[in-house]
């Protein structure tokens, strides 16, 4: 289940975050969760940055925002926190394949429930580094319209973090995105 946003945000708008986040040191993204992050470039292969917690960054706002408008219109779930942006790089040959975005925590009130992702890059500067939902045995990859859409620059798809996703592989040029993901009481 998800809930798109078709370009909500203007250009400009993801042009500065891309600036402001690349002026940033960016590390090797890890698989796993929290407490046992580990390197693994045949489930992912990408830079990340994490985006400090601000209520005033842009970026936090956009995230937060529209988090909270797909569940309200939605999901209708009990979300308790917002967690860190992460800023993601994409280049040539790099891809994050099928997951989910749970993940295993002894904390009270912290499981993932939605995630966000807003798509910062002109869609015409790079080939491949389509992000896909996988459903039901088979893949929604086939849906032009959605294909596109969530390709294009300045939108976002809010999700249910349960769900299977991937970023297929850049061929060429370089993706830019920011994730982001709320958690809640835990699902009865």
């Amino acid at each position: 289940m998800f809930y798109i946003f078709p370009k909500i945000i203007e250009p400009e708008v993801c042009n500065e975050i891309v600036k402001d986040c690349m002026s940033k040191d960016l590390e090797l993204a890890a698989v796993g969760n929290a407490s046992s992050p580990r390197d693994d470039p045949k489930i992912r292969k990408t830079s990340v940055y994490f985006v400090p917690v601000d209520k005033n960054n842009n970026a936090n706002k956009i995230a937060w925002g529209f988090l909270k408008e797909a569940n309200k219109i939605l999901f209708h779930y009990d979300l308790t926190y917002f967690q860190q942006i992460q800023f993601a790089k994409y280049s040539d040959g790099e891809f994050y394949d099928w997951h989910v975005d749970t993940y295993e925590t002894n904390e009270p009130n912290k499981t993932r429930k939605l995630s966000m992702s807003l798509m910062l890059t002109d869609p015409n500067t790079f080939t491949g580094g389509e992000f896909q939902f996988y459903n039901g045995g088979r893949s929604f990859e086939d849906d032009e319209q959605m294909k596109k859409e969530l390709k294009t620059q300045g939108t976002i798809v809010v999700f249910d973090s349960r769900d299977f996703h991937r970023v297929t592989p850049v061929t060429k040029g370089t993706r830019h995105s920011i994730v982001c993901w709320a958690t809640g009481v835990p699902f009865k």
